[in-house]
Order: C-alpha cells, then structure tokens, then sequence
C-alpha cells in the first residue's frame, strides 16, 4: 500500500513537471520562483574529442647547402575543454612515414560567421615539443586557422590549416592541412 502511494505520488510529481514551457519568473535571480528558463538552456559537457587527419609538409634546411622539403599524411588527436568560446586542448599528431610525434598543448578562440548560420571560424595559437628520429627534441610555437560547419548539437565537421615555427639549429617548419571531426562529449 505505501509502495504504491510513493509511486502514485513520484509519477504525478514527475508529469507536472515534465516539459513545462518557458514562462514568467517573480522574484530575484536564481528564485526559481515560477516557471522561467530558456527552450535550449541545457549545460553541455564542455569535454570534446577532435580527430583530424590531412597532409603535412616538412621543410628544413640542412648544415649542407641542400634543402629537402617532405610531404607526407599526418593525423592527430586532441582532447580538449570548452570555456566560454575559448577551447584548450592537449593534442598528440604524428606525420606518416616519417615517424614525427608532435605533444602539445593550445587554445582555439571560435567565433561565429555574421550572416552565415551553424559556421564559425577559429583561429588558435599552441606550442609543441617534436620529435623525429635520428633528432633532437625541438620546441616549436603553432598558429592556426580553422573553418568548421556545426553538424548537430555535439559534432562539427570543418578544415584546418596549421604551421609549427621551430626553434632549433636548422630552419624547419612543418605546415598541415586537414580536416576533423569533433564531438562533445
């Protein structure tokens, strides 16, 4: 008999506030006097997990006087959070072929295109460590520009350009172009 009075009760608690249309508030912010809120004003996990995959260029100059200049697959992860439109992310690429690992640390500011609905730019700045066989481990800073259409509440679909300016005795750069896909967890 309790069992089903708490039963009764929890259902017709539940179904009354069950989704309920925005409405008016009274009294001061954070009452939750009335009905109020927003249709879409859910919190999302500000977790993502973004796979890019594309093509990588290393150029660098030798002591001799010849330059070579690589072209080959790259691919990476990263794994970031969301604050505000400000995205940190821990990332790990490595180039084909090449056996390059690149370890790194960014932030990507993501700004929504005027006029154009569901595509924001980013543009992200990041420094990695790399390191390629039969080679010291280098330092380099990594500016970025990327283009991403929202697919749905928690995926995006976009391309990225970035190019990694490294400090060492040789002038490299190692530019990569791609695309990704990223989703909120």
């Amino acid at each position: 008999m309790m069992f089903n009075l708490i039963l009764v009760f929890t259902i017709v608690f539940c179904a009354s506030n069950y989704a309920q249309e925005p409405g008016r508030t009274d009294g001061p912010e954070e009452s939750e006097f009335g009905r109020g809120g927003y249709p879409f004003g859910g919190k999302k996990n500000p977790w993502y997990i973004q796979v890019s995959f594309g093509s990588a260029s290393v150029k660098s100059e030798d002591k001799s006087p010849l330059k070579s200049e690589i072209t080959d697959l790259y691919y990476d992860l990263k794994v970031g959070y969301r604050l505000d439109s400000f995205n940190f992310n821990a990332v790990y690429s490595q180039i084909d072929q090449q056996n390059t690992d690149f370890f790194g640390f960014g932030v990507t500011r993501e700004i929504p295109v005027d006029g154009i609905s569901d595509v924001k730019l980013g543009f992200s700045l990041g420094s990695e460590t790399i390191k390629r066989d039969n080679w010291d481990t280098e330092f380099s800073i990594v500016p970025g520009i990327s283009a991403a259409v929202i697919l749905g509440n928690r995926f995006d679909i976009g391309v990225d350009y970035r190019r990694s300016i490294v400090f060492s005795d040789y002038n490299v750069t190692v530019n990569r172009f791609g695309a990704y896909f990223k989703i909120q967890l």
